[in-house]
């Protein structure tokens, strides 16, 4: 029998439909010349006439432009599962021939293995489920796509689940992340979390910086950390922070509380959905300088040296009296010799003759 329409064309009957109008299902051998994005793909039927055909109740990321998030992954797995193959194109009796946009509408099944490439799309995380259709399949696809977001797979994790991000929309949500996670690390150091903030460096960086109690040493002084600007740049999977940073820290020799600025550059490496540091170099850029530790205080000032008790005081007498040339006993008047208030005790040879009367005390009243 000659075939119209659809070659190799298999009619089901479709009883008890409702909510609207019912098709009959058709299949139709095809082989998949070209894949466009996640959702859409060009086939060629066995008389040559060529389809544009979209799978059956996918909603995928738009290559755009502007790009949505993802889409590139979704293509390349489409592409690997069907591209140049050959495969069932399957209708459905609750789907028209056509979309909006032109495209046959068919489950496309791969003919070697009757893998549901739709479905494999959904189980990979790289699409969800069509919420304005209805189609026979949605049962198998909500319990793939169920699986897919609850492992995080594909655009789940990648996307957060929106896969209509654009591509700019997703760079921008790396960079706001990136720069989030520099900012949530000196937070973590302000507050005293070090554990936390230690975890967010990778080894690279650990090794740059010691051990654990070293690199808390060198906080041991601070009153906080705050970022006063980041830049982001991306560079393929990882992102380069530019940071400055602005510390107050309490001298430990002299009390005083001491504000340093600091620039620094990040380099951030994908982890677990957030990011780890891979690179790190800070330098100092203004601000005082800090003391961590008494050891690196100078010694406090020496008192002025008295002398041996020759260069003060003559020897002799107590209280010191210093030398001079002439000294008498107070009472006198005019600008001749130096007067001392005694009494004065004289141990000595009494060079000033203080004691008139030898008995071991000089000036007295």
């Amino acid at each position: 029998m000659r075939s119209h329409g659809v070659a190799a064309i298999a009619v089901v009957a479709v009883v008890g439909l409702t909510g609207g109008t019912a098709y009959a299902q058709v299949s139709t051998s095809a082989t998949v010349t070209r894949v466009n994005d996640g959702h859409t793909l060009d086939a060629r039927l066995a008389d040559g006439r060529d389809l544009s055909v979209r799978l059956i109740g996918i909603d995928g990321p738009d290559p755009g432009p502007p790009e949505e998030c993802g889409a590139e992954d979704a293509t390349a797995a489409l592409r690997q599962l069907v591209e140049g193959q050959a495969v069932s194109l399957v209708s459905d009796p609750f789907q028209p021939a056509l979309d909006s946009a032109g495209h046959s509408l068919f489950y496309v099944d791969r003919a070697a293995d009757g893998v549901d490439a739709g479905g494999q799309i959904i189980a990979l995380g790289l699409a969800r489920i069509d919420p304005d259709e209805t189609f026979q399949r949605d049962a198998t696809y909500r319990v793939a796509q169920r699986d897919a977001r609850d492992a995080g797979d594909g655009l789940w994790s990648d996307c957060d689940g929106d896969f209509h991000r654009t591509h700019a929309d997703e760079l921008r949500d790396r960079r706001l992340s990136a720069a989030g996670f520099v900012r949530s690390y000196y937070a973590a150091v302000s507050r005293g979390h070090f554990a936390d903030a230690w975890d967010s460096l990778g080894r690279p960086v650990r090794r740059k910086l010691g051990s654990f109690d070293q690199w808390r040493a060198g906080h041991r002084r601070s009153l906080g950390v705050s970022v006063t600007s980041t830049s982001v740049r991306l560079s393929g999977s990882r992102a380069v922070v530019s940071v400055s940073v602005r510390a107050r820290d309490r001298d430990a020799c002299t009390g005083r509380v001491v504000r340093q600025l600091f620039r620094g550059r990040w380099v951030l490496a994908p982890r677990d959905g957030s990011w780890v540091a891979v690179g790190l170099h800070i330098r100092k850029t203004g601000g005082g300088r800090v003391r961590l530790s008494k050891s690196e205080c100078p010694p406090p000032p020496k008192p002025p040296s008295s002398g041996p008790p020759s260069a003060q005081c003559e020897p002799g007498y107590s209280p010191c009296i210093a030398p001079g040339s002439d000294v008498d006993c107070a009472g006198g008047s005019g600008n001749g010799p130096r007067y001392v208030d005694g009494p004065v005790r004289v141990t000595g040879g009494d060079p000033y003759g203080l004691d008139s009367d030898g008995d071991g005390y000089g000036c007295e009243p």
